[in-house]
């Protein structure tokens, strides 16, 4: 026993612990466990050597050797529960780390999610709608545009945008408020631009902001450059007190006189119709002066001459002369040296009527006058009058009337004096007689010489002898 005992003399058990120890760090280590499980497994079996070494020794001895068991039992065990603190940090780490990685993959997660369903909203204040609109179909965001009137901004310009610079859901619909620029029903007084320049004009029309307004600048020989020549406006009924932001209105002023430059090449128009010579004139602004004249050569419509020969240059201020033909002249012969025979057969291409008239002044035979004057010219297309030539039968002679009946004096006075120049009026009167009732049996002028204008007494039978 005391052999026994001397085993767990002190420095015996040191130097065991120490070897224990020592043995029990070496398979920690070789193993990389620290687990509490396996020490204990360790220790236990060292107990169980114990307790075999003590069931050799006598009874009474048990007790000691239980006691010193467990004495050594209870030292090894403290010591060999020492925890190894670098893998508990290790561990911990590991941990640390896997949880660390496993936050940041939901993080990223919940990230990509939120930025696919939220966007950040720019500021559109002062740009178009169709900037906010292509920025919202990029990003399918549908708009809601409101639209107001608004003086100082220009149409289409975004005046309010409530939710500028915030994060929103792309569900999300997003307000704005749109320009619709000035009122185009607004009554403008509109001045009285005679007496505006042009500067002042331009200024007053963007002031107001007439967008319908149009300033046409024209060249004028008679108004210097910049100042006022008309104003137009589209409606008749317009005024300068009625008038409205949204009508039409153009304004003319001045460019000046045209500056005189030949630089247009003049063509061959004898080969061209009056359509085509005049579309050259609007095209080039040449001024045509067409004029016309008969000719026995050039068909009727064709160009005869023109004042500027071809290839030669004019400018806008020129004007040329263009001569077409009216084809051959139907001319109005002299009658007056004709005689009335001549007369008779000389107009046979005019409707020309010859005729014979009693005169006081012209002898029997000469010619007294025609309607239209000597050399006028008549063409095709013109309507030509009936020309009337008068030749004179001299003066009237009253011939016989004696026989005739009351019935046929009308007739007898209008062929023979009123058709043909004389004013010669009868006047019946009854008389007893034994001719048959209604017989002319005398008259109060007979076979003699009077004037155009005379009266003459007719004596016609009242059947009473």
């Amino acid at each position: 026993m005391s052999n026994f005992l001397s085993n767990f003399t002190s420095d015996n058990y040191q130097n065991k612990t120490a070897k224990d120890q020592k043995k029990s760090s070496d398979l920690v280590d070789s193993q990389a466990i620290g687990e509490q499980e396996e020490s204990e497994v360790f220790h236990k079996k060292q107990v169980d050597e114990n307790a075999v070494e003590a069931k050799q020794v006598t009874s009474n001895d048990k007790m000691v050797a239980n006691l010193a068991a467990k004495e050594t039992v209870k030292i090894v065990s403290d010591d060999l529960l020492v925890k190894d603190t670098a893998f508990a940090k290790k561990k911990l780490l590991k941990r640390l780390c896997f949880g660390a990685v496993t936050l940041l993959i939901w993080g990223c997660i919940c990230g990509f999610y939120y930025n696919q369903t939220h966007i950040k909203l720019p500021d559109f204040t002062g740009k178009s709608v169709s900037t906010a609109q292509t920025w919202a179909d990029k990003h399918k965001i549908t708009l809601d545009v409101k639209r107001v009137y608004d003086f100082d901004k220009k149409v289409n310009t975004i005046i309010k945008e409530p939710d500028k610079h915030k994060v929103i859901a792309k569900k999300k619909v997003v307000d704005l408020i749109v320009s619709l620029g000035a009122n185009p029903k607004t009554k403008i007084k509109l001045p009285d631009f005679s007496k505006l320049s042009l500067a002042q004009a331009r200024g007053f029309v963007k002031k107001v902001k007439l967008d319908n307004t149009i300033i046409q600048l024209d060249y004028s020989e008679t108004i210097a450059k910049d100042n006022y020549i008309k104003q137009e406006f589209v409606k008749q009924s317009l005024t300068s007190e009625n008038f409205k932001r949204e009508d039409n209105l153009t304004l003319f002023y001045s460019k000046g006189k045209e500056p005189v430059v030949k630089n247009i090449d003049v063509p061959d128009f004898s080969t061209q119709t009056k359509e085509q010579i005049d579309k050259w004139s609007k095209d080039k602004g040449v001024k045509i002066d067409f004029q016309t004249e008969g000719s026995n050569t050039v068909e009727a419509d064709k160009v005869i001459a023109q004042s500027v020969a071809k290839g030669e240059k004019v400018s806008k201020a020129d004007t040329i002369i263009v001569k077409r033909s009216l084809g051959k002249p139907l001319i109005v012969p002299d009658f007056s040296v004709l005689s009335f025979e001549e007369a008779s057969a000389a107009g046979k291409e005019l409707p020309v009527t010859v005729k014979q008239v009693y005169s006081e002044s012209v002898a029997y035979g000469g010619f007294i006058n025609q309607s239209t004057r000597a050399g006028t010219q008549y063409f095709a297309k013109d309507n030509v009058p009936n020309i009337s030539v008068d030749f004179s039968l001299g003066q009237v002679y009253i011939k016989d009337l004696t026989g005739q009946t009351q019935g046929d004096l009308q007739a007898t006075f209008y062929n023979d004096y009123t058709a043909k120049g004389a004013s010669i009026t009868y006047q019946v009167q009854y008389v007893d007689s034994t001719e048959t009732k209604g017989v002319v049996v005398g008259q109060s002028t007979l076979n003699e010489a009077v004037p155009l204008n005379s009266h003459v007494i007719v004596m016609v039978s009242n059947g009473k002898s």
